[in-house]
């Protein structure tokens, strides 16, 4: 089945400038897609480079970050030394106004009142908190603050009322002091941090 077509110079320049046309959008799409493909293989290949690098920097620190782990856990070893020994925050709290007590008895000071309050959590320890009130010289509670500071037990005060006893001869003060102390949270049981 032949058919002849006959097909003039003109339509043979538009077919011809149509092939080319074509050909020419072939070229430029085959030229994005290999462009894209650089691109997104070059990035892939960055993205792997750099993570070998973390990798491998996090290979060479280990040493570095075990020395660290080792002085943490001595410092943490020794903090623990300073919480309390007790059990539960009743002989807790009992521990911590004890330790006050004989504060205060070597700066010749009368503890007037005492009285244990709730324990509070603070994350990994329990911190177990005791009010006290007595009366003082100003150099005798700055003493007694400092005693508080440096003991060997981790104590800190987290509040403190002052109030002159004589306005005419304001020489003594009643200083109402709270001081928490810390315990470990599994040395208690789950009732036992509701109550105080």
């Amino acid at each position: 089945m032949n058919i002849p077509l006959n097909i003039s110079p003109r339509e043979k320049k538009f077919l011809a400038g149509g092939g080319v046309i074509v050909f020419l959008i072939l070229i430029f799409h085959l030229a994005t897609w290999y462009r894209d493909i650089r691109i997104s293989t070059r990035e892939y290949v960055e993205t792997k480079r750099i993570t070998l690098q973390r990798q491998l920097s996090k290979i060479t620190e280990k040493e570095d970050i075990l020395k660290n782990l080792e002085v943490v856990s001595v410092e943490m070893e020794e903090l623990e030394k300073g919480l309390l020994s007790g059990d539960k925050p009743p002989v807790a709290a009992a521990e911590i106004q004890r330790i006050l007590k004989s504060i205060a008895s070597s700066f010749g000071i009368d503890i007037k009142s005492e009285r244990a309050l709730n324990p509070v959590d603070n994350g990994l320890y329990l911190g177990v908190p005791v009010e006290i009130g007595f009366t003082a010289s100003n150099a005798e509670l700055k003493d007694m603050l400092l005693a508080i500071r440096t003991s060997p037990l981790l104590l800190t005060i987290t509040e403190m009322k002052v109030r002159v006893t004589n306005i005419d001869n304001p020489m003594d003060v009643y200083t109402t002091l709270t001081v928490k102390g810390f315990m470990k949270k599994s040395q208690t049981k789950e009732g036992d941090t509701k109550g105080g």
